[in-house]
């Protein structure tokens, strides 16, 4: 019976270890409680080995298994130490990479300061650049207006030449038929006479005969008279055909004589512009910005920028006019021509934003600086005629073989009666002219860059709501005017 008791409280004792070991392993704390486990199994083990002597073997091995379950401690202890020694180093990375974030957010703020005073100086020059474009919209509508008035005059004297024309093939006509009544007439005489010789006796027939000359020769009077007449209003009206013709002359000379004008003044004016901005450019890099006089160096900068914008304007108009506009025609990604011009205005209208809804990746054939000045002048336009809106929506499609675009505007929006002069040189509407700066001639250039790629152009817009220009390019068999 002790035999088993002692076989039994062995196989308890070594189980005893197992859990010991696993109890270990989990926490310090119940270590205490296993020491004391452990010394009462130690004392019964002492008992165990006085009374069995032949067990003493296996109090052996289960003291060599307990030292190594020391052993084992021992060596979480340690990785326990050189953890939380890694867990300071670690401490100690994070308060520096801290220090360099707080580094790294006061030059953010410093950066954003200066990202401000940089858009104030953008609205300053936008602002400066609305009132220039405004001035060149009224001068364009006066000289819109005076194209109006020789289209007219134009249309009036194709409608008179016409009629002149009807009158002289009338008079024509008439003289033919008098030329044959007065034969006819003859025949009749020579055979009136032929029938008196012969015919002494029919002095009735005779007496007939001589009313038909007589009333012959009335309607013969009555004739030329009416061809007198038709006569005097064939010198009239080609009294008046020269008269037009003069006056289409001088009018053709005038606007020659005015595109030359424009042509010598642009080219006057480009000389002393240039040094006139080079000697601006230099004292804006020799004035400290602090300085009271800074604000006027930058007012006469955006001036000269107007200016210039100004003469190259006019500089198109009369190369157009004489036909010596010419294209720089290659092929190019149509979708680098829309994001450029986008680029470029957003970059003096920080109030709007510019959103290209959908672009067109594909190559075009074209003059990709024209294409270019042709959407940042449509563009500029949606800014500047929408000042209470804060959108312009860009959209680019292929439709039936044509390449689309379309730029629209939540502005003021044009009447209905002036969008078919809106492309006339010098056109402006009236009743928005004096607000907002311009002459009238970016819409002009436009429509005619667009004519010399065969495209066209048109406008949808309503009072209030806004407007949408489109022009339309063709893609297949490009010839270029």
């Amino acid at each position: 019976m002790e035999t088993n008791n002692l076989a039994e409280l062995l196989t308890i004792a070594n189980q005893d270890k197992i859990n010991l070991a696993a109890a270990l392993e989990q926490a310090n704390s119940e270590l205490d409680l296993q020491n004391k486990e452990k010394g009462k199994r130690a004392a019964e083990l002492i008992l165990a080995n006085v009374e069995m002597d032949l067990q003493n073997e296996e109090k052996l091995k289960l003291a060599m298994e307990l030292v190594i379950v020391n052993k084992a401690l021992d060596f979480q202890i340690e990785e326990k130490a050189m953890r939380a020694a890694e867990l300071i180093i670690a401490n100690k990375e994070l308060r520096f990479q801290n220090a360099e974030k707080e580094k790294r957010a006061a030059e953010l703020v410093i950066a954003y300061s200066q990202l401000d005073v940089q858009n104030r100086e953008r609205e300053a020059r936008a602002a400066e650049l609305i009132l220039a474009n405004t001035e060149l919209i009224f001068q364009n509508q006066e000289k819109e207006k005076r194209a109006a008035e020789l289209i007219i005059a134009n249309k009036e004297l194709l409608f008179q030449n016409e009629e002149k024309e009807k009158r002289a093939n009338e008079l024509i006509i008439a003289n033919k038929e008098l030329l044959f009544q007065a034969k006819e007439k003859g025949k009749r005489a020579a055979e009136l006479i032929i029938a008196n010789i012969e015919l002494n006796f029919q002095d009735s027939e005779k007496e007939k005969r001589a009313e038909e000359l007589i009333n012959a020769l009335k309607e013969l009077d009555f004739q030329d008279e009416e061809r007198g007449k038709r006569a005097a209003e064939l010198l009239i009206a080609n009294r008046e055909v020269l008269v037009q013709k003069q006056e289409k002359e001088r009018r053709a000379a005038a606007e020659a004589k005015k595109d030359e004008f424009f042509n010598m003044v642009s080219h006057e004016f480009k000389t002393p512009l240039t040094n006139i901005k080079a000697i601006n450019q230099l004292l804006t890099q020799r004035i400290n910005k602090a300085d009271n006089i800074y604000p006027f160096i930058a007012n006469a900068n955006n001036s000269i920028k107007r200016l210039e914008k100004l003469i190259e304007d006019l500089l198109d108009v009369t190369k157009i006019n004489s036909g010596q506009i010419d294209l720089n025609i290659a092929a190019f990604h149509f979708s680098d021509a829309l994001t450029n011009s986008i680029v470029n205005v957003q970059l003096t209208a920080p109030k709007h934003d510019i959103l290209l809804e959908n672009s067109i990746d594909l190559f075009y054939t074209g003059d990709q600086f024209r294409i270019e000045q042709v959407l940042i002048n449509l563009l500029n336009n949606a800014i500047k005629y929408s000042p209470d809106a804060r959108q312009v929506i860009v959209r680019a499609k292929i439709e039936a073989n044509n390449l689309v675009v379309n730029v629209e505007d939540f502005g003021i929006g044009i009447a209905r009666e002036d969008i078919d002069q809106l492309f006339q040189r010098f056109y402006r509407v009236s009743k928005v002219a004096m607000n907002f700066q311009g002459v009238g001639l970016g819409l002009y250039i436009a429509s005619e860059i667009i004519k010399k790629h065969n495209g066209t152009f048109s406008t949808i817009s309503e009072v209030g709501k806004g407007s949408i220009f489109s022009f339309s390019l063709p893609l297949d068999h490009q010839v270029f005017n």
